[in-house]
């Protein structure tokens, strides 16, 4: 009801309805003007992100100044004067009657002298229990006084702080994705109004915190890159993360992360062993990629985004895993294609035009990454035919592990019947299917894992022996030479 008054009959009525009804001091907490006054840290996007739908949300009242002067407050309690030398002794005397809240002491400085400290007593003693509070120390002479305990913002917890700001029956955000210095919001439309507060408390909350975003509409673009824009803090959005023993950098405006990410990069590559080799169809930074290589494998790393591949490259120097990864920045199927053209006797066409040497001998890989959940399913058709049974003949199959999103209500047989048909077969050996997490209430993200058929791999199948030496001029155990990555 607040909120539709918020919306519908203006800041000014809402903040009278505010004063007036609400079931907690709301207005006290509120300092607004029309146009409202600009808090010194609050930013809006930088010119190189997109606004997106947030043009429609010009019409909208301006949202309150947030003033931490209002959020002072005093504790009443009462306190016993003791020798500093004698700290302990009480506190273990008087156990369950001192004082106990979080991140506050229950023993302070008295400033009637520097050898003497006051011992704060809990806030729910009653009288009772003060007397007999005084028959344990009346032997001492010890006494018991009032001691007023001041609060202010700094000590008041982030939800504590938007439980007061917002309106009733908002629904208060409790948790954000941590990229570096970055807080990432993902807000319910209601919070769209408050989002500027909002940003502003996570960043006085949070230490390691210099930037709040709140991400705007979804991902719609070929390169994974969601509008966003900046609700308080620093506007810079270049920053450093760390997963387990690696380190990335990047601009979280410019190129694809997401920090939940984080066990299923680990459980992925701890399945590789050393000295396999992995191709990486859709890399991003590298979070697959630099952890294989420090394991040991052998990477080709690939991804679309010009600036994903900009910090690929920078990111496996800053790992130091330059001998063992190299990287490209084109389409995923031409990718896979130039990878395994040493397989056949025609390479692909466009290979004349890649910036990457074109590679004249067979590579052998263990493992496929596609790491694209939105889309990977559909590139699943660019391993029909892409392979040489010749080649490949004394050598396993890759595991493919492809990423997919899948309803609530759809089984692991709905899932690898999508596979199938982008694959065009029956995948029948080394089935894996696993719940990454839950992307939201109807949405679900699964990495589908499985040995690429014999039967699609290679064209014609089993007529492919028939085909003679086409391809034997190439098998003769040469790596391929992609893009070298600089050398540490």
């Amino acid at each position: 009801m607040l909120v539709r008054t918020f919306l519908v009959s203006g800041f000014r009525q809402a903040r009278e309805h505010f004063r007036t009804h609400a079931s907690r001091p709301l207005a006290g907490y509120y300092s607004c003007s029309y146009p409202p006054k600009r808090h010194t840290r609050r930013f809006v996007a930088s010119g190189h992100m997109r606004t997106g739908s947030m043009a429609s949300l010009e019409a909208l009242p301006p949202a309150p100044v947030l003033q931490r002067d209002l959020f002072k407050e005093s504790l009443h309690l009462k306190a016993l004067r003791i020798h500093k030398r004698d700290c302990q002794k009480y506190m273990k005397l008087l156990a369950g009657y001192t004082f106990d809240r979080p991140r506050l002491r229950c023993i302070v400085q008295d400033t009637a002298g520097e050898d003497t400290r006051l011992l704060l007593l809990a806030e729910s003693v009653q009288e009772d229990e003060l007397a007999h509070i005084r028959e344990k120390v009346e032997n001492d002479r010890l006494e018991i006084m009032p001691y007023e305990l001041p609060l202010d913002y700094s000590y008041f917890p982030t939800e504590h702080i938007l439980k007061r700001l917002l309106p009733e029956g908002c629904e208060v955000p409790t948790s954000f994705e941590s990229v570096g210095h970055i807080a990432h919001l993902n807000l319910k439309d209601e919070l769209l109004p408050y989002k500027h507060i909002i940003g502003q408390v996570i960043l006085d909350k949070n230490s390691s915190i210099r930037t709040v975003v709140n991400k705007v509409g979804s991902i719609e673009n070929e390169y994974r890159v969601f509008d966003m824009e900046i609700l308080a803090g620093e506007p810079s959005l270049e920053t450093e993360v760390k997963q387990h023993k690696a380190r990335f950098r990047l601009n979280y405006g410019e190129v694809y992360w997401n920090s939940r990410l984080e066990q299923e990069h680990r459980r992925l590559t701890d399945s590789f062993y050393k000295g396999q080799v992995i191709v990486d169809m859709m890399a991003g930074i590298g979070p697959f990629a630099v952890p294989a290589a420090q394991r040991g494998c052998q990477v080709y790393a690939n991804d679309l985004n010009p600036r994903s591949s900009h910090y690929l490259d920078i990111n496996v120097k800053l790992n130091k895993v330059s001998r063992a990864v190299r990287t490209s920045c084109m389409d995923a199927r031409d990718f896979v294609r130039l990878l395994c053209q040493s397989d056949t006797a025609h390479p692909p066409d466009f290979a004349q035009e890649s910036h990457l040497e074109v590679p004249r001998d067979k590579l052998l890989f263990d493992h496929v990454i596609m790491n694209l959940p939105a889309t990977a399913v559909e590139f699943l058709d660019v391993f029909k035919g892409c392979f040489s049974q010749r080649c490949w003949q004394d050598h396993t199959l890759p595991m493919i592990h492809c990423y997919t999103f899948a309803k609530a209500d759809e089984t692991n047989a709905d899932i690898q019947g999508r596979a199938e048909g982008h694959l065009g077969g029956r995948i029948k050996d080394n089935l894996q299917i696993h719940l990454v997490r839950d992307v939201a209430p109807n949405k679900r993200m699964f990495c589908i894992s499985f040995r690429l058929p014999e039967a699609i791999a290679f064209p014609g199948a089993g007529e492919a022996a028939k085909e003679g030496n086409l391809a034997a001029d190439t098998c003769n155990g040469h790596e391929p030479a992609l893009k070298k990555s600089k050398r540490d």
